[in-house]
């Protein structure tokens, strides 16, 4: 099968702008998690785009509404790093989750497991990928890597969140835009 190469159209760009001022405005959202620390949404939001609409809507997205983030809420230094890291990210767990390999299962658990894993596998690639991206961006930033390595359980936690956030509301919100 001969799959025409598709160009993104002003449709693309409108829902590429929205979605990122949806992950601005997530990953503005923190929610208190143990002593001190904290966890925001932009990563489940990320990790939802690339389930639902794939890597290139999420890379795009996740890119700019981090750069966004950091760059209107004084995070300044991080705001290119967060641009390469989130977009990257974004793009790997996209092409995982709703990569290009054909839906061959037999029944309908075998779809739903495949999807799952698909998406488990995408969201854990892409975790990793912002964990090395941002451990090179603290050090390089604060000049420290002790400080770098200390950032860690955030960064994981924050995965681990957006991980579990993403595998529970992706599923619904891809029954209501089918």
């Amino acid at each position: 099968m001969i799959r025409k190469k598709r160009n993104l159209d002003g449709r693309d760009s409108v829902y590429i702008g929205v979605l990122s001022a949806m992950c601005a405005v997530a990953t503005a959202i923190k929610i208190p998690f143990g002593v001190g620390a904290m966890v925001h949404l932009g990563t489940a939001f990320l990790f939802m785009t690339a389930i639902v609409f794939g890597g290139v809507y999420a890379g795009l997205s996740g890119a700019i509404g981090s750069a966004l983030y950091d760059l209107v809420l004084g995070f300044s230094p991080y705001t290119l790093w967060s641009f390469f890291i989130k977009g990257v990210a974004g793009l790997i767990a996209g092409l995982v989750a709703k990569g290009k390999w054909p839906e061959t299962a037999a029944s309908a658990w075998q779809l739903r497991t495949t999807w799952f894993l698909r998406a488990f596998l995408g969201c854990l690639l892409a975790a990793v990928w912002t964990l090395g991206g941002y451990i090179a961006a603290w050090w390089q930033v604060t000049g420290s890597l002790a400080t770098a390595l200390a950032n860690i359980p955030s960064s994981l936690m924050t995965s681990g969140a957006g991980l579990v956030i993403a595998l529970l509301v992706s599923p619904k919100l891809r029954k209501l835009l089918s």
